[in-house]
C-alpha cells in the first residue's frame, strides 16, 4: 500500500514542475498555443451544446476565453464555475459579457452568484496542471473539481492544457475523477 506522505510529495514535487514548465512558456508561444486550441475546439463543436462550461484562466493557463466570447455571441449558454464556499463543490453561473464579473471565494474572476443563472452545462472545459495518459487530471490540489464531477454524471469533461504538461502517471487517488478527454495545442483526444 502506498505510503500517503509518499503519494502527497510526489503529486507537490509535479505540481512544481509543471508550474516551472508553464512560466518558461513564452508570451508568443502561449497565445499561438491558447489560439490553436480554441480553433481546433471551434471546428469539432459545431455547433456547441449548450450550455458550456469555460473557465477563467489563471497563472498562465491555456487562455481559451475569445473561444467562449465567439460562442456567446452565436448565441451558446456560456457559463463559468464559481467557488461559493471552501470545499465545496462548484457552482456554475451563466456567463454575460455586459454584466461586471465578481471573485469567488477563491478569488477568481466568476459570474455574479445569481439563481437565477444557475445552471448544470453539458461539456465541462477544465484547466489542468498536468494530466496523465489515463485522463487522470493535476490540479491545485484544492480539489474543487473533485468534489464538483460526481455530482454532475453525464457531463462531458474535457481537460485543457499544454502538450508539455501531459504526464505519463499522476498517481491517481480514490477521489481523482478521470475525464473524458482533453485538449492541447497539438489536438483533441476524446
Amino acid at each position: 500500500m502506498p505510503n500517503p506522505t509518499d503519494e502527497k510529495f510526489y503529486r507537490s514535487t509535479l505540481r512544481t514542475r509543471m508550474k516551472s514548465w508553464r512560466r518558461t512558456l513564452s508570451a508568443a508561444d502561449h497565445a499561438t498555443y491558447s489560439r490553436r486550441m480554441c480553433d481546433i475546439l471551434e471546428d469539432h463543436f459545431h455547433p456547441p451544446p449548450s450550455p458550456f462550461a469555460f473557465y477563467a484562466p489563471i497563472t498562465k493557463e491555456p487562455d481559451i476565453s475569445p473561444l467562449m466570447h465567439e460562442w456567446y455571441a452565436a448565441g451558446v449558454g456560456v457559463c463559468l464555475p464559481r467557488v461559493e464556499e471552501p470545499c465545496a463543490p462548484l457552482s456554475f453561473y451563466l456567463w454575460d459579457p455586459n454584466i461586471r464579473p465578481t471573485l469567488d471565494e477563491a478569488g477568481i474572476v466568476a459570474p455574479p452568484a445569481n439563481p437565477d443563472k444557475l445552471v448544470t452545462p453539458k461539456i465541462l472545459f477544465i484547466p489542468c496542471l498536468g494530466l496523465d495518459k489515463n485522463g487522470y487530471r493535476l490540479g491545485y490540489g484544492g480539489g474543487y473539481y473533485d468534489r464538483t464531477l460526481p455530482n454532475m454524471p453525464g457531463v462531458q469533461t474535457i481537460g485543457v492544457l499544454f502538450s508539455g504538461q501531459l504526464l505519463d502517471d499522476i498517481r491517481p487517488q480514490a477521489h481523482d475523477v478521470r475525464l473524458d478527454g482533453w485538449i492541447t495545442e497539438k489536438g483533441l483526444v476524446l
